[in-house]
Order: C-alpha cells, then sequence, then structure tokens
C-alpha cells in the first residue's frame, strides 16, 4: 500500500463519518483511527439550559451499552460531561464509540438499543450545563 491508497482511504473515512478504519489486504494489515481534533480554549458556554440533539456520525447499529448485561452508557436524567462515551455505532464490524461533545443532562434516549440508525439520526436529546 503506498501514501496515495492512504490518503484514499482517510478521505472515505471522513466521507463517510468513520472514526477507525481497518483493510487487510495482500497479508498486510491497516489501522487508521481519527480523533475529534483539537478543540480551541474553552469559553464559558452562553447556551446553557438549552436542549440540544446528539446525531449519529454514520450508519450502524445503535448500542446504548458495551456488553448485553451491562448498565447503559447514558440513560435518562443522566448528567454527562464533555468527552464522556454516550453509545457504541458498529460499522463496517468496528465498534465506534460517540462521545459528548459539552456537559449536560440526557433528556430523551432516540433509539433503540439494537436499531439500525441512518447518518444524521437523533441518539439523544442533552440539556446542556
Amino acid at each position: 500500500m503506498d501514501a496515495a491508497e492512504i490518503r484514499e482511504y482517510a478521505g472515505l473515512m471522513r466521507e463517510l463519518g468513520l472514526t477507525a478504519l481497518e483493510i487487510s489486504r495482500d497479508g498486510h494489515s491497516l489501522r487508521l483511527e481519527r480523533g475529534a481534533g483539537t478543540a480551541a480554549a474553552a469559553a464559558p458556554d452562553s447556551r446553557a439550559g438549552e436542549s440540544a440533539a446528539v446525531r449519529s456520525p454514520m450508519v450502524g447499529v445503535f448500542y446504548a451499552a458495551p456488553a448485553e448485561n451491562a448498565a447503559p452508557f447514558a440513560a435518562v436524567g443522566d448528567t454527562v460531561e464533555k468527552g464522556q462515551t454516550l453509545c457504541l455505532i458498529e460499522a463496517m464490524k468496528l465498534m465506534n464509540e460517540i462521545k459528548a461533545e459539552f456537559s449536560g443532562v440526557v433528556t430523551e434516549v432516540c433509539a433503540a438499543n439494537g436499531q439500525t440508525v441512518d447518518y444524521g439520526a437523533e441518539l439523544f436529546r442533552i440539556r446542556r450545563s
């Protein structure tokens, strides 16, 4: 695999909203991962008290908990912090952690465990704190 192919895969990841991609070909494996990027210096959030939706960045299967009999990552009434894992989305046999982009209180879980969700589907509603 050459640099041009790797760049092509990275572009595909951006296009599909994937956070990780693993490719095996001709006895070689390549795993690409990308983070959320770096954030600017934190400023006070003037939108405190507003409710906002957390949407799926990809098509996949929604999992509310890390295992079948485990407690969900986030439930209605839970206080979540920015960067906290809210759920998993399985896409292309990869588990992608969906993290809170801001702190707040979960007011609604909009997807059912095991449900297939589309890109942009509403997963959670969170009241900013």
